[in-house]
C-alpha cells in the first residue's frame, strides 16, 4: 500500500505542476517502501538525493510561476519551500552522515508536509495563475 494515493483532490488543474507534484508523490511512496524494506542506506541515501533535486526543480518552476502571475503570497510561499528544503536536507545529512535510521515519524512528516503543501498552499494560488493565464 502506497504511503500517498494520488486523486484528483490534489489536481490544480495546471498541468506542470500537476506532474511535478505526481512525481514528488511518486518519490515519496518509493522513499516509504524503501525505508519499510530496509533497504540500505545506500539505496535510501540515493532516493532522499533523487527527492531533494526533484524538490528543488520543482520548486524553482512553480516559484517563477506565481512570479510570473504576480501572487501576492510568493514571499511566503518560497520562504515555506526554503524550511521544506532545509528540513529534509538536514534528514538526509542525519541519516547519511551520522547514521540515524529513517523511522516512521520522518515518512509520516514527508507524507503530511507533501499532502498540506499541495491541498493548502498550492491550490491557493491557483486563481491568481488562471486569472493571469
Amino acid at each position: 500500500m502506497a504511503l500517498i494515493d494520488w486523486t484528483n483532490d490534489f489536481e490544480t488543474g495546471i498541468v506542470q505542476v500537476d506532474d511535478q507534484h505526481r512525481k514528488l508523490v511518486e518519490i515519496v511512496n518509493k522513499f516509504d517502501e524503501a525505508a519499510k524494506r530496509g533497504k540500505g542506506s545506500r539505496v535510501m541515501n540515493e532516493i532522499l538525493t533523487d527527492l531533494l533535486s526533484y524538490t528543488a526543480e520543482h520548486f524553482v518552476d512553480e516559484e517563477k510561476l506565481m512570479e510570473d502571475a504576480e501572487y501576492p503570497k510568493l514571499k511566503q510561499h518560497k520562504s515555506q519551500h526554503r524550511q521544506l528544503l532545509q528540513k529534509v536536507e538536514r534528514l538526509q545529512f542525519e541519516f547519511d552522515q551520522q547514521g540515524k535510521r529513517i523511522t516512521v515519524e520522518v515518512r509520516e512528516f514527508l507524507k503530511y508536509w507533501l499532502i498540506n503543501h499541495i491541498l493548502k498552499e498550492d491550490k491557493a494560488y491557483v486563481p491568481t495563475l488562471m486569472q493571469k493565464s
